[in-house]
């Protein structure tokens, strides 16, 4: 199917006309997530914790310490939601009511969150994570302990909506004709030159993909 079913909870009812559940959509915006937020309650109070997110075909995963409070969590069956969001450029209106921002996001809904135990394929998995936050960085492999000292979590695609705004100024008709400025601002993350850690042996240079990273949209 090219497109995620909708469900009461993923239905987009503020302004529908931004929201989409096409799946390529979806992949693409959580592609170039490095960092997701996750909300969940714990012990009856809500919780939004920052993490790494990695998508792989129809999962999403997090990782994180093997005493995670928010892991163990959301593996003894705490209803979860997934957010990635990205501003895309800052909208200058001629009013303050109508200054915006363009976005991408997406926001997924699980009960279902599965504790990755395998040992090979969450070796597998952190690697996965390496090469989706610096393409192309070699590691030494994990040893058993890090592998044992590691949760990591997997939620399908099951509950999932994304919602955009790429239309920059917007208006009231009546704004158009006053003598102020409008136009939107694009927004990207650069990245600076990479520093080399004090430790590093002599004679080892920095990586082209080091040199010229650039993150993907």
């Amino acid at each position: 199917m090219s497109a995620y079913e909708v469900t009461e909870r993923t239905r987009i009812r503020r302004i529908p006309e931004r929201g989409t559940y096409d799946r390529e959509t979806v992949h693409k915006i959580l592609d170039e997530a490095i960092l997701c937020h996750v909300g969940v309650a714990i012990d009856g109070k809500p919780r939004v914790i920052p993490t790494a997110i990695l998508r792989v075909d129809e999962f999403v995963y997090i990782h994180g310490s093997a005493n995670s409070q928010l892991l163990k969590s959301l593996i003894g069956g705490a209803p979860a939601s997934i957010a990635v969001s990205f501003v895309d450029s800052l909208v200058a209106s001629r009013s303050g009511f109508n200054c915006a921002v363009d976005y991408r996001s997406v926001v997924i809904f699980s009960d279902a969150a599965e504790e990755v135990t395998d040992p090979a394929e969450k070796e597998r998995l952190l690697d996965a994570f390496v090469q989706h936050l610096i393409p192309g960085h070699k590691v030494r492999p994990p040893k058993r302990q890090e592998i044992g000292a590691t949760k990591i979590v997997r939620f399908p695609l099951l509950e999932v909506s994304a919602k955009i705004r790429d239309v920059g100024v917007n208006d009231f008709e009546e704004d158009y004709v006053l003598d102020l400025w409008a136009g939107r601002i694009p927004l990207r993350t650069v990245a600076g030159p990479p520093e080399s850690c004090s430790r590093v042996k002599s004679g080892i240079d920095i990586p082209a993909y080091a040199a010229n990273f650039e993150r993907r949209k």
